[in-house]
């Protein structure tokens, strides 16, 4: 059985919307939710902190943490314990040059000897099941190979692999080649992440990679967001594809309106969404243009009265 797991974007993927897709279309299995940054100080967001929490999550979620410190990181894994997560993760793969120019993230792939230091506390000490999301290398695949013996010597067996490279971003193509070469020097399969925008796509790596059974998915399920439902064979005409997705939308503007003081980023938040939404549709460059000149709620609901109204991209239907 094939496990499917959302995959974190910040500012997008909270749990108003992982709740909304799991309530429509539904088809992820888990969630990866996006990192909450730690300071020496210990000061936490609080929101991005309780958004994992369990009662509010309809999909098991993983806690994802970005830091460099294995204290830091160990005391947001208990106050997650508390609030009844049940895995966090140690991001090792933000590409963002800003974070990898600390040492976090991809940046940490370049320091193996301090990168055995952070796991092996962590592994040592952590309250909650562990798990790494991590890069082929900052610069260089080659980096990879000295994190894998120190993966396989802490039996963490439950990690993802993004086929990129850090510094590429979000650039470029993923290296299947270099993702493949891993598997026989590992001792545990990883989730593999990267560019599975299609039902076509997935079929392709699964013929290519037949040993992976977890699949993480993240900016291809948010431009369609039927994805995973597709994949796991599910068909969408137009007609149930539209009821689905305002659906979608009218769960995640409630769920954002609903917070305090939401009314003075709603417009911000939901402009972050349809970076992705507007690809359902087929004159995407006309939705995303009027989305962002809305300038008020009002104006943002007579706009989106408009884009349900229009045909839905080829491109997401079965």
């Amino acid at each position: 059985m094939h496990h499917f797991v959302l995959a974190p974007i910040r500012g997008v993927t909270n749990f108003i919307y992982r709740n909304a897709l799991e309530q429509t279309f539904s088809g992820a299995d888990s969630a990866l939710a996006p990192y909450i940054v730690t300071k020496e100080s210990g000061e936490l967001n609080m929101r991005q902190l309780y958004d994992v929490e369990a009662s509010k999550n309809l999909l098991p979620t993983t806690a994802q943490v970005l830091t460099k410190e294995a204290d830091q990181f160990l005391h947001v894994a208990k106050i997650y314990k508390d609030l009844g997560v049940k895995k966090v993760n140690l991001n090792m793969g933000c590409p963002y040059p800003m974070v990898a120019n600390r040492t976090k993230g991809s940046g940490l792939l370049l320091h193996p000897e301090r990168v055995e230091r952070l796991l092996t506390t962590i592994k040592e000490k952590c309250p909650l099941e562990f798990t790494v999301k991590i890069r082929l290398g900052r610069e260089d695949v080659s980096e990879i190979k000295e994190i894998i013996p120190i993966i396989n010597r802490l039996e963490i067996n439950d990690f993802t692999i993004h086929a990129r490279l850090g510094k590429q971003i979000y650039t470029g193509t993923v290296d299947v080649d270099a993702f493949e070469s891993c598997l026989p020097l590992l001792e545990t399969i990883p989730c593999y992440n990267g560019d599975i925008n299609s039902v076509a796509d997935y079929e392709r790596l699964k013929k290519r990679l037949p040993m992976i059974k977890k699949w993480m998915i993240g900016r291809g399920g948010l431009s369609n967001p039927a994805l995973f439902a597709q994949i796991k064979g599910e068909v969408f005409n137009e007609q149930s594809y539209s009821a689905k997705f305002i659906e979608m939308h009218n769960l995640i503007t409630t769920g954002y309106l609903e917070q305090d003081n939401a009314k003075s980023d709603f417009l911000a938040k939901m402009r972050g969404h349809w970076l992705y939404f507007k690809d359902i549709f087929e004159n995407e460059h006309k939705v995303y243009k009027k989305v962002k000149k809305a300038k008020s709620i009002e104006h943002y609901n007579d706009v989106v009265e408009w884009i349900f109204e229009q045909d839905i991209s080829p491109k997401v239907l079965n």
